[in-house]
């Protein structure tokens, strides 16, 4: 390899990258864009792409290639390969971020007693910081105090994708999903725990997580207005977290409507007592009753009209009580009445 560092401008045309690296002998560990002919040169390029087509579509060919936006300056974008991402994120190479063998991300919080008797998993939601901690944004960071004593907490980062790869396999890590299953796995063994000791809990992408991971792996799970569909982003907020463009080798309805037909036919067993928090004022509520309407009198959905709650992002803080309420009852096996119920 000739060069660590490639340079690219916004006018570079994604299909002369190829070259580009052929020339250099290989992929660099990073791309450097030159952002100068924008109008605010100082904003980063996932901003920028949503404003322009050309940027992009650039922008999406350094992800399909395995790079993550990691650091905006003035004048400036830089992306890392993913390989190098665990070498370079500081809070790896200081030991506060562990690496799985299967290059997974996360860290694991130990109760205060060193006894683990039970399991949550934590998955991120959304963060659009032009930083690798938007794939690691904390979602409820004090839920340590709220569980029963003798809970471990493991907390996944979600790297992939231009915003996180919602815990689903991307184009570029078709194996995404496994490997963070085998995190998992890997965690409860080493605990000495059984599957129906583990519960998942996520919010919006994290949501997303929680209950793919809960409906594929067997565990019960808490997913909070979980996106289970591209559509409305794609429809009206300009694709905004960047799934288009062959990102991803599926949309996440295709992903869910085959898994929830799976799990309504008997080929996926549906976790006991697992919860959907959501809300009918949220845009995302017609795409996920839709969706999980096959199984839904075997879940429990919490259906929020708290008039505060105006979009999306208002449904995880407006509904925190039933978060802890859900989160305890399953870890406690204590059953909550199953289908569709209205919460304040």
């Amino acid at each position: 390899m000739n060069n660590n560092i490639l340079w690219l401008t916004l006018e570079t045309d994604p299909d002369n990258i190829a070259s580009m690296v052929s020339a250099n002998g290989g992929l660099p560990r990073y791309f450097r864009v030159d952002t100068t002919t924008a109008n605010d040169p100082e904003t980063d390029m996932m901003k920028l792409s949503l404003r322009n087509q050309a940027t992009k579509k650039l922008l999406l060919k350094l992800t399909n290639l395995g790079y993550s936006l990691y650091y905006n300056t003035h004048n400036e974008s830089r992306f890392v390969r993913h390989d190098r991402i665990v070498h370079h994120w500081p809070a790896v190479k200081d030991g506060t971020f562990a690496v799985s063998e299967q290059g997974i991300v996360h860290v694991l919080e130990q109760p205060a007693s060193g006894v683990v008797e039970r399991l949550v998993v934590i998955m991120s939601p959304i963060n659009s910081k032009p930083r690798l901690i938007r794939y690691f944004r904390p979602s409820f960071a004090t839920l340590m105090k709220y569980v029963p004593r003798n809970t471990a907490i493991l907390r996944i980062a979600d790297i992939g994708g231009v915003k996180g790869a919602f815990y689903l396999n991307t184009s570029f890590s078709p194996d995404n999903s496994a490997r963070i299953q085998r995190l998992v796995r890997t965690t409860i063994s080493n605990c000495g725990l059984d599957d129906s000791n583990v519960v998942f809990f996520g919010a919006s992408k994290g949501g997303t997580g929680a209950l793919f991971h809960g409906l594929t792996g067997g565990w019960k799970f808490v997913a909070v207005d979980p996106i289970l569909s591209d559509k409305w982003y794609v429809e009206n907020e300009n694709d905004y977290h960047f799934t288009t463009g062959g990102v991803f080798p599926q949309t996440k309805q295709e992903v869910f409507e085959s898994l929830i037909r799976q799990a309504a036919g008997g080929e996926l067993t549906v976790p006991p007592d697992s919860v959907i928090v959501t809300s009918a004022r949220s845009p995302q509520y017609a795409y996920s009753t839709e969706i999980v309407a096959p199984i839904v009198n075997q879940l429990t959905m919490f259906n929020s009209d708290n008039p505060e709650i105006k979009k999306h992002p208002d449904v995880a803080p407006k509904t925190i009580y039933s978060h802890v309420l859900s989160i305890n009852s399953l870890l406690l096996g204590i059953p909550l009445p199953k289908g569709e119920h209205p919460i304040p």
